[in-house]
């Protein structure tokens, strides 16, 4: 209970979740986050087909069967990204951002041993965070008259759920997991009107840009909440006493996230202080449709000394999002693993270390300028040994987002997971005093 208040005490502390900066974020929800825990990132995040009792499964709830410790994990991530591209006029673009703070939270326990266990946690769900300009001509007057857009986004939507797996027969398990799926984006755009004029200094000629009007900033706020289902199953085949294959499925339902959006407006002076109160624009109900997600998993494994696993999910997002915005439908391929020398060795500590390793690949939703988001990252990491059964879990990411060409921007990021894990037999009654 100490570590449970430990944990809460953390995400007081810091406050929120750590938000990635991509400039890709001011699509729909924003940027979707990776839904396991800190060794799953380390494996190139699979996890529906590969069970384990030292962490929580929190990407297939039917594999919450084999955790027999009451496990808290907690996790940090830092997350740094470089952006290069070029904008309509084919000037070079390039920039950095680096962020970071709470990623990972999440308490299992079994509540029959081998038959039923459960695990409630929270996790980011998206992420917004951008800063982005345009430049643009005002339509009808020949290009004389631009417009500057100053952009800008943060917040996101926060996943608490409650997950439970149930053992129905030998090898083969059932999951269920309710996330209550809440909070709000805020999105600014300030507008400025001017023109590119030539006057004389001096005897010389320069260009200048002369505003024509005051600027003008919207502001948005979108804010969600609603509860969001997902169904697990995982089978386990016995090959010896040691080795096994591993199967897992995931399927959630299309759903609705109900809303409200808020809209104002103000004006401001040239040195961008407010004139006048900000305008209320009005607020109406929206609504967001969470896609349908179907999800396979495999894995082969040979107890306390390896595993190799490898994921496949599709989202119809096609079908989904919002009514005024188009989505493609989308999928990710995850495929890794993870190693232990020697789990029993007690001469070596480095032996006892599990090293992971994988990669992954995704298509997202989202569309900019008629093409789609490719995602690419290859993962490592591993878990330490602590006291007891308990592990430091450290996880490390190099990845690629869009592509500096066809007028998009390449995201080069890394990121850098700090985690812990802490397995021990609670709530057991006594025998003896």
């Amino acid at each position: 209970m100490k570590r449970i208040i430990a944990g809460i005490a953390c995400c007081m502390l810091f406050g929120q979740f750590a938000q990635s900066q991509s400039v890709y974020s001011f699509q729909g929800l924003g940027s979707l986050n990776h839904q396991g825990m800190p060794n799953n990132v380390a494996q190139g995040e699979v996890g529906i087909g590969s069970p384990t009792i030292w962490h929580i499964n929190s990407q297939n709830p039917a594999n919450l069967i084999y955790n027999t410790f009451s496990t808290f994990q907690l996790g940090l991530m830092v997350d740094q990204r470089s952006f290069s591209g070029n904008d309509i006029s084919g000037e070079g673009i390039s920039g950095s951002a680096t962020d970071g703070g709470l990623r990972f939270l999440g308490y299992s326990f079994p509540i029959m041993p081998g038959k039923w266990s459960s695990s409630f946690g929270i996790l980011p769900y998206s992420s917004v965070n951008y800063n982005t300009f345009s430049d643009t001509d005002v339509p009808g007057t020949n290009g004389e008259t631009k417009q500057r857009s100053d952009n800008r986004g943060e917040g996101g939507l926060t996943s608490l759920f409650w997950s439970n797996g149930f053992k129905i027969k030998d090898n083969f398990n059932v999951g269920i997991k309710a996330s209550y799926v809440f909070g709000s984006i805020s999105k600014e755009s300030t507008i400025i009107l001017y023109e590119d004029r030539r006057i004389l200094v001096d005897g010389d000629s320069i260009d200048v840009q002369i505003q024509v009007a005051n600027p003008v900033q919207y502001s948005q706020l979108q804010s969600y909440s609603d509860f969001n289902f997902l169904f697990g199953m995982s089978y386990r085949h016995k090959i010896t006493d040691e080795r096994f294959l591993n199967f897992g499925a995931v399927f959630s339902p299309k759903s609705p996230m109900n809303g409200n959006s808020e809209l104002t407006l103000v004006r401001l002076s040239s040195s961008g202080s407010e004139l006048g109160v900000p305008v209320d624009v009005g607020s109406r109900k929206i609504e967001f449709d969470l896609p349908r997600m179907v999800g396979f998993g495999a894995s082969y494994q040979k107890l306390n000394h390896y595993t190799i696993g490898a994921d496949f999910e599709f989202s119809g997002w096609s079908n989904a999002g919002s009514p005024e915005t188009l989505y493609n439908n989308s999928f990710k391929i995850a495929v890794g693993g993870e190693f232990t020398p020697d789990y029993d060795n007690i001469n070596t500590y480095w032996k006892r270390v599990k090293y992971a390793g994988g990669f992954n690949y995704q298509k997202l939703p989202y569309i900019v300028n008629d093409q789609a988001l490719i995602d690419f990252g290859i993962n490592f990491g591993a878990s330490l040994p602590v006291s007891g059964f308990s592990s430091l879990d450290l996880a490390f990411k190099w990845g690629q987002l869009g592509k500096s060409s066809n007028g998009l921007i390449k995201e080069t990021y890394y990121k850098i997971v700090i985690g812990t894990t802490m397995n021990d037999r609670w709530f057991i009654k006594r025998k003896y005093d």
